[in-house]
């Protein structure tokens, strides 16, 4: 059972689920990849941060959906925590997508702390794609377990202001 191995892990504690926040970082989630959208063109490192912030928010939201929350502050540990939990969640079937959202967590932490790191435009335009499967399958993950997450279908319309 996966609530086994992410106890026995020991890099999350359970938690009262809270639909609100769920909602909230789905909503944010979908804003985030709309503006890697929007800069795809612009600016390829920040379209490539946003697409990974898109991910990084989905994430936290099915761990919270599952009755878990990360362990500890918002360390550079916090972000590898959120892809381990969500391979665990997601499993082996998944297991090719969470290996790309782990290259771009160490990719977005490099281009985060040293100025020279270059993305191309082709690696924001994947990361925008894989963002969008990502949260795609997170979204119909919560829906499918919490049927009074319905609202999540309504979280495109309030992501574009």
């Amino acid at each position: 059972m996966i609530y086994d191995a992410l106890r026995d892990m020991g890099i999350l504690e359970e938690r009262t689920t809270e639909t609100a926040e769920v909602i909230s970082l789905m909503t944010r989630a979908e804003r985030d990849l709309a503006t890697g959208k929007l800069l795809q063109d612009k600016d390829e490192e920040w379209a490539f941060a946003a697409a990974y912030q898109a991910m990084s928010r989905s994430a936290r939201a099915l761990i919270m959906s599952e009755g878990f929350r990360p362990k500890g502050g918002r360390s550079r540990d916090m972000q590898k925590t959120i892809v381990t939990a969500t391979g665990v969640i997601l499993g082996d079937q998944y297991k090719s997508l969470i290996n790309k959202f782990d290259r771009m967590r160490r990719k977005y932490q490099n281009f985060m702390e040293e100025a020279g790191r270059v993305i191309s435009r082709y690696e924001a335009g994947q990361a925008i794609r894989d963002a969008e499967e990502f949260l795609a399958l997170v979204n119909g993950r919560i829906r499918e377990k919490y049927s009074q997450m319905s609202l999540l279908n309504d979280v495109t319309q309030s992501a574009s202001r």
